[in-house]
């Protein structure tokens, strides 16, 4: 495929995100919510003062846009890197566009990055890139090259509707008895499970992320610098965010909420992130039992899969009793210096 690659920084890369990115995104039906404009500006909107947003975007040779990438260039004055747009906080980092895992554009953009690595002087880290993308495939080979790291991790996703009955008779007993645990909670106390539907309602059950929310996802040496305030800014992000597309799944005992999860979705697919729980509550696994009622509630509302996004080593295990389809993303970063010319 014939195509070129412009680069967009500052207004202009808001000028696009805010315009064309919006057909980009309607016309790629593999794209995730951390792909939207929506939640791609509002992170913006909230960059520390030493980052630009930059938008790299593949056209055609008539300059019609085939695929974008949004990204943020940090300088603090001693050195200069480029990130992802909305890390360490998207969970899935890939172009949008109808061509965004085609694999020419997908190399033209490693390409232009290490272009501006090799002239500039520009130091690259791009997180939570699926592997299997084109995106990912173009990363793990420059990767391999001098002065390039590359950490995988995996993710999980869980088809819906899910069937407990499939499951090993050990894993099943193990479901069985944290329900039991649940349901001796339940005879002493008021046990409820609830989901936001509008945008106050949202923003209230943020305040409960907030306080619970732990910092273990974030890694500067791969994700970049948080942006200014870091999760202070979430409720900003969330009051910008459709309320029909986002909610916040709680589960209570009394009136204390002792799990919750944010959860994005698009079409029949849904995203949790930022699990948190509360330690008080460790020996009955809450979030197990949310992750029952939340399982429950999407399939009846028709919805195909939920994605658990990234699963660290210690978690692994409880993921695996939900029958999870196992998915590598990977993390790049480069040292500039090291990187010949």
């Amino acid at each position: 495929m014939t195509h070129a690659v412009r680069m967009y920084t500052g207004s202009q890369a808001m000028d696009f995100l805010g315009g064309p990115w919006r057909e980009l995104y309607a016309q790629d039906a593999a794209a995730t919510p951390f792909q939207s404009p929506i939640w791609l500006t509002a992170w913006a909107q909230h960059l520390a003062p030493a980052m630009t947003p930059v938008v790299l975007v593949s056209t055609s040779p008539t300059g019609r846009p085939l695929a974008a990438l949004a990204l943020a260039r940090q300088d603090d004055g001693a050195d200069t890197r480029i990130v992802p747009l909305s890390a360490p906080y998207a969970e899935c980092i890939r172009p949008v566009g109808p061509h965004a895992d085609d694999p020419a554009v997908a190399a033209s953009f490693v390409f232009h990055l290490m272009l501006l690595t090799e002239e500039g002087g520009e130091g690259i880290s791009m997180s939570d890139v699926p592997a299997t993308s084109g995106l990912g495939r173009s990363l793990t080979q420059i990767s391999q090259s001098v002065g390039w790291n590359r950490v995988n991790a995996r993710s999980a996703r869980v088809r819906l509707p899910f069937v407990y009955a499939a499951l090993s008779r050990s894993t099943r007993r193990e479901h069985q008895r944290r329900q039991r645990a649940w349901d001796r909670a339940a005879a002493h106390h008021r046990v409820t499970y609830a989901r936001t539907h509008h945008p106050q309602t949202l923003l209230d059950a943020h305040a409960v992320i907030a306080a619970l929310r732990p910092s273990r996802w974030y890694d500067p040496l791969f994700s970049g610098p948080a942006p200014v305030g870091g999760l202070e800014h979430w409720g900003s992000v969330l009051r910008r965010l459709d309320a029909t597309k986002t909610f916040i799944a709680t589960l209570a005992v009394d009136d204390t909420v002792v799990a919750a999860r944010l959860c994005l979705t698009r079409g029949r697919h849904c995203y949790s992130l930022v699990p948190v729980t509360d330690a008080g509550y460790r020996h009955l696994a809450p979030d197990h039992a949310l992750l029952r009622y939340l399982i429950g509630d999407l399939t009846r509302k028709g919805f195909t899969m939920l994605h658990l996004g990234r699963t660290p080593a210690p978690e692994q295990r409880g993921a695996g009793q939900y029958q999870p389809e196992w998915t590598s993303t990977l993390s790049v970063l480069n040292t500039p210096h090291l990187v010949p010319t």
